[in-house]
């Protein structure tokens, strides 16, 4: 039984077989010095020299005392040289090596919202075997929330038709709506109440809006930005197409963005996502990232090559895209395995770096945009990139992925919880302010999951956390291959195990 829900090219086809239950043995790779600096108000970069860092030490976790001599995964570094006036500014700066730490004014300032985080200490009660979490916001806050679970309570769901699955899930930045994508290019918008204090209070599940494509889903996001009238508005890419952005309220579309490739045809992004103050819209292609204007609909873009022959860079397709919470900085994940970040405003690469076992398909940044979260096709590890040490992997989660399926995870408002589905319908919690743990001495530090509950009965694709309330959505569904040997008469072993399905869980 195999899922490709991703683009099938031949060019991107570099995964091998791994076990979706171990941690793989990693060499060291060569990490290459920047050469630059990054030009704007961000301080120059530092070089990077693995064979003279020095120890530094984390409060959450512990840090690898030697990189030089460590033998556990490392990502390949390299930066952009190609404009001369940045190489001299990287000459100018001091970049002695002779102390190399890499300190929070290469990417962002040190994390400091876990000072603002009161944790409750009652974590020793257990109720079926499940630990009780809490999250209070800080009092300052204007959306707090407070997150309590024992075994979640399940809401409400809505099943689909068999091989009509589900391709992921996502809140609208208001949290008034959630959608979903289906095998069958169709996106499906349900309204959600705006305070939920018990199961009574949601009623069943239905469809506000049901909005179609003409070609495969690639790719979908909400417009990030809650004050503006467009809030509840959102992007779609899919085969042959162009962005077509969508009015969630009445279904209709508002605008196009066109990107044409050399021979002057419609090319369809393969990804999208908004930059954070929401005036852009990043969308990946194949060794290129294309930058629209929000308020210009049409053809005219910014198109920003990845990757440029012998100077190297981001290859392969751009599969996933997100904006920096704390920096004018953007993340871009690719097929070809490999991880970009790019400054603003004219995207140049600030480091590229690789790690993951397959192509990349999910990323996301911590709220305080000190650490990188990724995840791939075909391989079982989230990676925590700490992204004051580019290119440097804090520790490792590990989940349950067996196919090429994008499986999303997500981070709570706070950045402490991590939430991912797996290939076997489960739902893994972590809590990144545990320490990791190193199982082998040539292996990265594991984050061990401190809870597990079944969600559904087929793969769980899609993991969203409401932005304000103690509310969880997921989606399942993958595509089914029928075996060469079941008797049409009879029903087959996995017809029982396909579920195609949105849920809304209560963690309170």
């Amino acid at each position: 039984m195999e899922l490709n829900n991703d683009v099938n090219d031949k060019d991107e086809q570099h995964l091998r077989p791994n076990d979706s239950t171990t941690i793989t043995d990693r060499s060291t790779h060569n990490i290459t010095e920047p050469h630059d600096a990054v030009a704007g108000p961000i301080e120059p970069l530092k070089a990077v020299n693995t064979h003279s860092m020095e120890e530094q030490s984390l409060e959450t976790c512990p840090r690898k005392e030697d990189i030089s001599d460590n033998t556990s995964r490392r990502g390949n570094i390299t930066t952009d040289t190609n404009e001369d006036d940045r190489v001299n500014a990287a000459d100018s700066a001091s970049t002695s090596v002779s102390d190399s730490r890499v300190s929070s004014e290469v990417i962002v300032e040190p994390e400091t919202c876990r000072e603002n985080m009161e944790i409750s200490d009652n974590t020793e009660n257990m109720v079926d075997n499940q630990q009780q979490f809490m999250v209070v916001h800080s009092e300052t806050s204007s959306d707090s929330q407070t997150l309590q679970m024992y075994s979640p309570t399940l809401l409400t769901q809505v099943g689909f038709e068999p091989d009509n699955y589900l391709r992921g899930c996502k809140w609208s930045v208001d949290g008034t709506k959630v959608l979903t994508a289906t095998n069958e290019n169709k996106f499906y918008v349900y309204d959600f109440p705006q305070d939920v204090d018990t199961q009574s209070n949601v009623s069943e599940m239905r469809h506000s809006r049901v909005i179609s494509e003409t070609g495969g889903v690639y790719d979908y996001c909400w417009y990030n930005q809650t004050s503006d009238q467009s809030s509840c508005t959102f992007l779609t890419t899919s085969k042959d197409n162009p962005i077509h952005n969508w009015d969630a309220n009445t279904g209709q579309l508002l605008s196009s963005y066109r990107a044409y490739d050399q021979m002057d045809e419609l090319t369809a992004a393969y990804s999208l996502c908004y930059s954070l103050d929401g005036t852009k819209i990043y969308s990946g292609f194949k060794k290129m990232i294309r930058v629209f204007d929000t308020n210009r609909p049409g053809r005219e873009c910014q198109s920003r090559p990845t990757f440029a022959g012998k100077v190297g860079g981001q290859g392969g397709i751009i599969s996933c895209l997100a904006p920096s919470p704390q920096a004018n900085l953007y993340a871009a994940g690719s097929y070809s395995r490999s991880i970009g970040l790019y400054y603003e405003p004219q995207g140049e690469a600030v480091f590229v770096f690789e790690g993951q076992q397959g192509g990349v398909t999910h990323i996301a940044f911590s709220p305080d945009g000190t650490k990188l979260f990724s995840g791939g096709r075909k391989d079982p590890e989230i990676l925590c990139w700490d992204l004051r040490k580019p290119g440097q992997i804090l520790y490792v989660a590990v989940r349950k992925v067996e196919t090429n399926q994008r499986i999303y995870f997500d981070l709570d408002s706070t950045g402490r919880y991590l939430f991912s589905g797996n290939h076997d319908g489960m739902v893994t919690v972590w809590d990144t302010q545990q320490p990791p743990v190193k199982l082998r001495p040539d292996t990265d530090f594991v984050l061990e999951s401190f809870q597990e509950f079944r969600a559904h009965n087929d793969a769980v694709n899609g993991i969203s956390l409401h932005p304000t309330q103690p509310v969880l959505a997921t989606s399942s569904g993958q595509r089914h291959v029928p075996s060469l040997d079941d008797d049409e008469d009879l029903p087959s072993d996995t017809d029982s195990d396909q579920e195609n399905s949105l849920k809304l869980w209560l963690c309170k």
